[in-house]
């Protein structure tokens, strides 16, 4: 059985838009077989195995600085996910969104190499099969789009940022010899929160991530 390790933030997680709770804390979740991980693995069958480590607010290499959970940092957390998880055929990312966050003052050059640093990360362990590296799939994330309840840590720099990631993210698999797909040529943002998707939106993803680890040897 191939296993398959998605890694990222809450559109890995399954976030529903707008579902964001002040008083918890916490943000509603679409159904298992509604995120695009699960139908992914569906559409694969049973030779393979999704496993999913998706949180919410994860940034590429950055400690949260409001409400402050180092926890979001997702280099730190990627070492121990491969560990647990492997041995692991493909590592599939999805994150930088977070990236853009008013709080970090990050470029977007500086997002990509934030990114590059979770690639070099998987690429210099041995949680591959025979224990060399996981092949590696890189997805940009759609672009954030303006909206009248876009999150308080987001402005229209983050909006700008986010559409330069894609053609970004693309020059860094080239770079990084990852497998790439950009997935804001495939689908948008929902208009209730300008970040989160929808279950369509989920449903396109996962036939088309998919399709696009057919094509990768695995």
């Amino acid at each position: 059985m191939k296993t398959i390790l998605c890694f990222g933030d809450s559109n890995v997680w399954g976030g529903i838009p707008g579902a964001f709770d002040p008083a918890t804390g916490l943000a509603g979740r679409h159904p298992k077989n509604k995120r695009w991980t699960a139908i992914l693995n569906k559409l694969l069958g049973d030779k393979y195995d999704v496993v999913v480590d998706g949180i919410n607010a994860r940034t590429t290499t950055l400690d949260e600085i409001i409400p402050g959970r180092p926890y979001k940092n997702g280099l730190t957390h990627l070492p121990v996910s491969l560990e647990i998880h492997y041995p692991i055929d493909l590592v599939i990312f999805w994150i930088g969104t977070n990236d853009n966050k008013i709080q970090f003052k990050r470029s977007a050059e500086d997002i990509k190499e934030g990114m590059r640093k979770l690639i070099q990360c998987v690429k210099s362990s041995n949680k591959g099969p025979n224990a060399k590296p996981p092949q590696i799939l890189l997805i940009s994330p759609h672009p954030i789009i303006k909206v009248q309840n876009l999150h308080p840590q987001l402005d229209d720099s983050s909006v700008e940022k986010s559409n330069r990631i894609g053609l970004l993210y693309q020059e860094l698999a080239r770079e990084e010899n990852c497998e790439f797909l950009n997935a804001g040529l495939l689908v948008q943002s929902s208009n209730i929160d300008g970040v989160h998707l929808d279950e369509p939106a989920n449903e396109v993803l996962g036939k088309s991530i998919a399709e696009k680890v057919r094509e990768i040897s695995l």
